[in-house]
């Protein structure tokens, strides 16, 4: 993996990319990234001189309405599908949740200088994957999957290190 700045009409949005934004997200975005610069590299792979973005669509959207003309990416290198969808659902998850009571005693000194309609917060309502593919997936034979077993047995990941 590595970080570069590159062209922003190199950059595409994948088309299996399943989020969606509502037009005043949009906007919400378009104006955080007018304030606060873009501080986080999109996520993409290279393919046929262009890279595609796996994390990071609706910023590269809102990028190019801004008339930026480089971005700054991460590149990955994904060797089959199911990494792209890693990596898709890695840069998204939410792992962490605000505390109501802790967020609102940092926020509380800067009312006046902060515009609370500019930022939405996680407060733990997310949703599990696997009850979302149990809800609307199909039934999935676990022999037909593109992954390696071996790896569930493992307690270090074989690419980053990272011991569980």
């Amino acid at each position: 993996m590595k970080i570069v700045k590159v062209p922003i009409d190199q950059v595409l949005p994948w088309e299996k990319n399943p989020r969606g934004i509502r037009q005043d997200d949009f906007e919400r975005l378009k104006r955080q990234i007018l304030k606060l610069g873009v501080y986080k590299p999109l996520i993409v792979f290279e393919e046929k001189g262009k890279y595609i973005t796996l994390g990071g669509n609706m910023r590269i959207r809102a990028l190019k309405e801004l008339g930026v003309r480089k971005v700054e990416v991460s590149i990955v290198q994904p060797k089959i599908e199911a990494e792209k969808i890693e990596f898709a659902l890695s840069d998204n998850d939410r792992a962490g949740f605000y505390e109501e009571q802790q967020l609102a005693e940092l926020v509380q000194p800067y009312l006046a200088k902060l515009n609370l309609n500019d930022y939405k917060v996680d407060l733990g309502n997310t949703a599990d994957l696997k009850q979302i593919m149990e809800r609307f997936g199909p039934d999935i034979d676990p022999k037909e999957q593109d992954f390696d077993e071996s790896l569930l047995t493992q307690n270090e990941c074989p690419k980053c290190g990272y011991k569980w």
